[in-house]
């Protein structure tokens, strides 16, 4: 990335609006605005003035400059708010790129930022996963990885390491002397100290990343048991066809549903029984890969069903006892009998005509998946923080393994370093180019 380059974007997203935000940065970004506007920019100060280009005004709007360093990027920045046509946006892009500066890529704003040292490698993720967040809970913690909670975490972290690496890599510098029996046991204190900081850690970052997609939730049943209107009727429209005919859902349907600030995925699935059609029959076998990958198995049982046992729900959707599963009696409406729920799972009677239990069935599963948008978390983690955290421990209990005297203080020392080094990599203090414009190249243009 060439930092003497001024680029330049549109922040809004593509389409008509009522507002277009256009940003600049970089050195030549006040000349390209006072060029367009032909006045004279005041830093945080908002001016009303129009787009000139070629005598002809492309657009009219307010200008705002952001003098450097006290900018997003830690540059020149000038942001210019006009119409949201899309044509509009472009004459003015253009406009921009023809004074000097070139269209941006994607997330080369928040890339910039990183390397003037604005924000670190975690609070650049947290930008783009709050623009992508799939709940309250978070956008919650989105924000608060973007006040810089995570990577303080960290810091503190690598900075008992290296307190304590100053100390054990003194003893290296006078090998001909022991370590002291009082400095063996602080030594052997502070290594399981910070062995279970970066336990508590890792299970923090686990939560924090499941947070951070989509959660999945699967309709299995038989044929005709309620799954497409349970599906329509939760989307508040006609995704899935419905008809009394067995085997009419074939394939999978999904829809993204928002629940109480809740993004769920919800999965219609093909009706499972035995079959010799062999498209009925792929269907089927979607169904059982889907199931494989939920966060929470719905099995739908109507009428037909005066009882279910384990064994009901083990010939629907096969030996998954480590799933979330819960119990849904569909067609409330024309129900006859109650049905004997033998089983320890939750069960909860719904009808898709009526909306009978409907509102008790959407409390029930915020409170399952324990992702209700009053849950709090310490920060939004993504898998690689994940991977990083779990490199890190392998190194600290490798050291804690060693028995602390001078023949070992060498090999401690080296599990303590690549334990910092790991640690480090999270926050982006010692961090790969290609690593960079892999992340990076998930924002969206103008981020």
């Amino acid at each position: 990335m060439n930092l003497s380059d001024t680029i330049v974007a549109s922040a809004t997203a593509p389409g008509r609006g009522a507002i277009s935000i256009i940003r600049l940065s970089g050195p030549k970004s006040l000349f390209i605005a006072e060029t367009l506007s032909q006045k004279s920019l005041k830093p945080r100060f908002s001016t009303y003035g129009h787009i000139c280009n070629k005598e002809a005004v492309l657009d009219s709007g307010l200008w705002i400059f952001f003098q450097a360093p006290h900018s997003f990027t830690g540059e020149d920045v000038v942001e210019f708010q006009g119409h949201g046509g899309p044509v509009v946006v472009q004459a003015v892009l253009q406009a921009m790129t023809e004074l000097g500066a070139r269209l941006a890529g994607p997330g080369e704003f928040s890339q910039r930022a990183f390397l003037n040292n604005k924000i670190d490698l975690t609070q650049a993720e947290a930008i783009s996963d709050l623009i992508n967040a799939t709940s309250l809970a978070a956008v919650k913690a989105a924000n608060r990885s973007l006040r810089g909670v995570f990577a303080s975490a960290i810091h503190e972290l690598v900075q008992d390491l290296i307190n304590l690496r100053t100390q054990i890599e003194a003893h290296i510098d006078f090998p001909d002397e022991d370590i002291e029996p009082t400095s063996i046991e602080y030594f052997t204190h502070k290594i399981s100290n910070l062995e279970s900081k970066i336990r508590e850690s890792i299970l923090s970052a686990r939560e924090g990343a499941r947070l951070n997609r989509t959660t999945e939730i699967v309709l299995v049943g038989a044929p005709n048991t309620g799954k497409s209107s349970l599906l329509n009727v939760l989307a508040k429209e006609p995704l899935a066809i419905v008809t009394d005919i067995p085997g009419t859902t074939r394939d999978l349907i999904r829809y993204d549903l928002l629940i109480e600030g809740l993004e769920i995925r919800v999965t219609d699935t093909a009706g499972i029984r035995p079959t010799a059609d062999e498209i009925e029959e792929e269907g089927i076998r979607r169904t059982k890969s889907a199931i494989e990958t939920a966060d929470l198995v719905l099995c739908l049982f109507d009428d037909r069903y005066n009882e279910i046992t384990e064994k009901t729900v083990t010939d629907l959707i096969g030996n998954n006892s480590s799933k979330n599963i819960g119990i849904i009696k569909s067609k409330h409406d024309l129900q006859t009998n109650s049905a004997l729920n033998k089983t320890e799972l939750p069960l909860i009677e719904v009808s898709s005509v009526t909306g009978f239990g409907l509102q008790q069935f959407k409390k029930w599963l915020l409170q399952e998946l324990n992702l209700n948008s009053n849950a709090e978390t310490i920060f939004l983690a993504r898998s690689r923080h994940v991977a990083l955290l779990e490199k890190a421990l392998s190194f600290i209990t490798q050291a804690r393994n060693q028995n602390i005297q001078i023949e070992t203080i060498d090999l401690i020392a080296d599990d303590l370093r690549l334990t910092q080094s790991a640690l480090s990599e999270i926050t982006g203090a010692f961090t790969s180019d290609d690593l960079l414009g892999s992340i990076f190249s998930t924002f969206c243009i103008g981020k």
